[in-house]
């Protein structure tokens, strides 16, 4: 069977829609979030009623705290940047290439999110205009992939310990640039669909190190992790499937 997750906005009945049209469905840890089962897309999805949204990005949004300003800075194709525009007033949703921006757009007015801004950006270059500028700033950062490995199995044959290297460089410089939009006493997020230290317990340490205004907290999520020594780590055979990790930061007042 295939399992497939689908996410309602807002205060919508999901559980009742699904009854409603016949679909076999079990409840996830998160609100109007449903595992579903060889479930077929109709036309209410166009609508904006429904979407689809991995688990473990639906924990990663669950874990952000809400605010005024959101900027995600990899944001295509734009399922967190939509799924938190219901926590926050204005979403920058920024990515480097341009046919990627215009996928958060229309998946942005698919869901009917009007203050969701895709803008186009490199996220690893600093902008003065976003200094100090964001009550939270998420980074989603490009990653092996490791974690949804189950969904592209390709992933196997195209890393290698030299990719995942080059990889690690790109999100360190990520994070360390994104750090310099949240505003004092607001938030960043870290989060990849990867399951290995390199990429997620060993950047978020290695930041700190360097980033004395920081300090991580720590997150209680409904969807079960695995024990890491910074951040939360989910893995395929314990989160539903996922394989993602989040570590969740705040600026100190400086």
């Amino acid at each position: 069977e295939e399992r497939t997750t689908v996410r309602f906005c807002g205060d919508f009945d999901g559980e009742k829609y699904l009854q409603s049209i016949g679909a076999k469905f079990e409840l996830s840890p998160f609100k109007n979030t449903f595992i579903t089962y060889n479930f077929k897309r109709n036309a209410d999805y166009d609508k904006g009623v429904y979407t689809f949204q991995s688990i473990g990005s639906v924990a990663i949004c669950d874990a952000v705290p809400a605010g005024e300003k959101l900027f995600d800075a990899c944001a295509a194709p734009g399922g967190k940047s939509v799924n938190l525009a219901d926590k926050f007033k204005e979403v920058v949703a920024s990515d480097i290439h341009p046919h990627r921006v215009k996928l958060i757009e229309e998946y942005a007015a698919r869901m009917n999110k009007p203050n969701v801004k895709a803008v186009l950006g490199d996220s690893s270059i600093y902008n003065a205009e976003y200094k100090d500028a964001f009550d939270c700033v998420l980074c989603d950062a490009p990653c092996s992939g490791y974690g949804v490995v189950k969904e592209n199995p390709d992933i196997k044959l195209n890393r290698t310990d030299e990719d995942i290297k080059e990889l690690a460089k790109l999100q360190l410089k990520l994070l360390e640039n994104v750090a310099l939009y949240v505003k004092a006493g607001g938030y960043l997020c870290y989060s990849t669909c990867s399951v290995f230290k390199e990429e997620n317990e060993e950047i978020c340490k290695e930041f700190l190190k360097s980033h004395g205004e920081y300090k991580e907290i720590k997150t209680v999520s409904p969807l079960r992790s695995a024990e890491s020594e910074i951040g939360k780590q989910f893995l395929p055979h314990l989160s539903l499937g996922a394989g993602f990790y989040y570590c969740l930061f705040k600026r100190e007042k400086q």
